[in-house]
């Protein structure tokens, strides 16, 4: 059965690209067939899968598709999705008549966040946005808020510190365990190099890695249903 995650949160430069990237690398490393759906009007994933064709860089077990349009996105998911094992979507930061759809669509949403009061409202936003679907139209969907671009400035900032609190006993929904770092590794694949999996192996790409499979991990247990908010898997 075809798995479909989402990366929401109506902030743009959440993080959510780069996440959605490393995680499909994920899946396809370990032989899976993934497809990515790029509905965000800055094209970040299309360019990136260009410059991978033009650079003879291109992963294996990765197709990468643009819809714009909500109409779009369901007329390729009810023709095309069963052919997938994993379905990543990238969504606009601002146009939230696409988020219905989606999350409609979706098996897990994904809300990137940096440590910002923006980014957090958006993080929730979608939540609850995830909330009223599944409630109105019957779903099971399930949600967590992932922290990205962390540095060790950040982690000494008060909203840093804060985000536990507010994702989890507050709002009440997953707050991921693995944190994504800044790291310049990220950044280079954004230039067509092909995914994190397929770089040579050296410390930071090794470390990128091993950040990345904690990532899938905990995003296999939220789909199994065997990682809840408040808890570690």
């Amino acid at each position: 059965m075809t798995v479909v995650i989402a990366a929401i949160n109506g902030k743009g430069g959440a993080g959510k690209t780069t996440a959605l990237m490393n995680i499909a690398g994920e899946y396809a490393l370990r032989g899976g067939s993934v497809a990515m759906i790029d509905m965000d009007a800055r094209n970040n994933l299309m360019k990136w899968w260009t410059d991978c064709q033009e650079k003879d860089a291109q992963p294996e077990g990765i197709e990468v598709y643009s819809h714009k349009t909500a109409r779009g996105f369901e007329r390729w998911m009810e023709g095309n999705a069963a052919t997938f094992d994993h379905v990543l979507i990238d969504t606009p930061g601002e146009d939230t008549s696409l988020v219905d759809p989606v999350i409609l669509a979706a098996d897990l949403v994904i809300s990137p966040i940096q440590a910002s009061k923006r980014e957090v409202m958006g993080a929730i936003d979608s939540f609850e946005s995830m909330l009223r679907v599944n409630e109105t139209r019957g779903r099971k969907c399930r949600h967590g808020v992932l922290r990205t671009r962390i540095t060790v400035t950040v982690r000494h900032t008060e909203l840093y510190r804060k985000v536990r609190p507010i994702i989890e006993d507050k709002v009440g929904t997953y707050l991921f365990r693995t944190e994504v770092f800044e790291r310049n590794v990220y950044k280079d694949i954004h230039n067509g190099i092909g995914t994190l999996q397929m770089q040579e192996v050296t410390e930071a790409i090794a470390k990128a890695r091993r950040e990345t499979q904690a990532l899938v991990e905990e995003v296999d247990a939220l789909l199994a249903g065997t990682a809840v908010a408040g808890h570690a898997a």
